[in-house]
């Protein structure tokens, strides 16, 4: 019996240098904008990679974007002349990439429509992590990844999801915007956005030597003491890691994430 959760991957990669240039657009008061950053991975070799992988799991490569249907040859035009792919999904999966200049990285996620359309995400993430700008890559369960890192109760209210006894915090913002919002900081998964990375879980993970310059190489070495934990070297700079078949849910144990979670990112 197949799976009924959906699931996502999501990959992180560096952004090309930048020039540290900017561009005047205004005098009085003074204001300048940073030039636009990109990833070091282009948006156009990850969407031909996208489109091997469909091609080799004999998946559908008819494209829409905003529930319209585009053409492949439209839409590898604008990909590649704006450097920029927006969500665009198949019958059963949707793709997004996008570049998070304040924190040095871009990323591609790969989110199912359908539980098990994904086929098998080995497939998926092969072809990404042999790039020289390849960071890490985990596979999530998306209803549950929701819920860890939703913060606004608005969220909650939209789904008639009651948060009465969740922990609560101040978003730190000035009146008349200060609310208060969702406490997520404990939550076994939730993530966060780091220079070059983000800290995240995952029962299945790949990580470069890239990370573990970003995390400290000591972080690398506190795995083997998680206990059942495999660990497999599947190029000379990244090694995937394993400690479950099923990905992270409001089941699984707490103590698997937090122990990983400090493995990888404690001080």
């Amino acid at each position: 019996m197949g799976r009924t959760n959906l699931e996502k991957l999501k990959l992180v990669f560096t952004l090309a240098p930048g020039s540290g240039r900017t561009t005047v657009i205004a005098e009085k008061p003074r204001i300048e904008v940073g030039e636009r950053r990109y990833g070091a991975l282009k948006a156009i070799d990850a969407m031909r990679i996208i489109l091997e992988v469909l091609q080799k799991l004999q998946l559908n490569d008819k494209f829409r974007t905003d529930g319209t249907a585009i053409e492949l040859k439209r839409l590898l035009a604008s990909v590649e002349k704006t450097d920029r792919l927006r969500e665009v999904e198949t019958s059963s999966l949707v793709f997004s990439y996008g570049a998070v200049a304040d924190c040095d990285h871009c990323f591609l996620k790969i989110e199912e429509t359908r539980p098990g359309a994904s086929i098998d995400w080995e497939l998926w993430a092969a072809p990404f992590v042999v790039s020289p700008h390849f960071v890490q890559a985990w596979v999530a369960d998306i209803e549950y990844d929701k819920w860890q890192n939703a913060e606004d109760p608005i969220i909650y209210k939209a789904a008639n999801r009651d948060y009465s006894s969740l922990p609560m915090r101040s978003n730190g913002l000035p009146p008349p915007v200060e609310q208060m919002v969702v406490d997520i900081s404990l939550n076994p998964g939730r993530w966060s956005l780091r220079s070059g990375y983000v800290e995240a879980v995952g029962s299945v993970m790949w990580l470069s030597d890239i990370f573990w310059s970003y995390v400290g190489i000591q972080h690398k070495e506190r795995l083997s003491a998680l206990g059942p934990i495999e660990i497999q070297q599947v190029t000379d700079k990244v090694i995937r890691l394993c400690v479950s078949d099923s990905t992270f849910t409001e089941a699984s144990p707490r103590e698997v994430q937090d122990r990983l979670r400090d493995a990888l990112y404690s001080r």
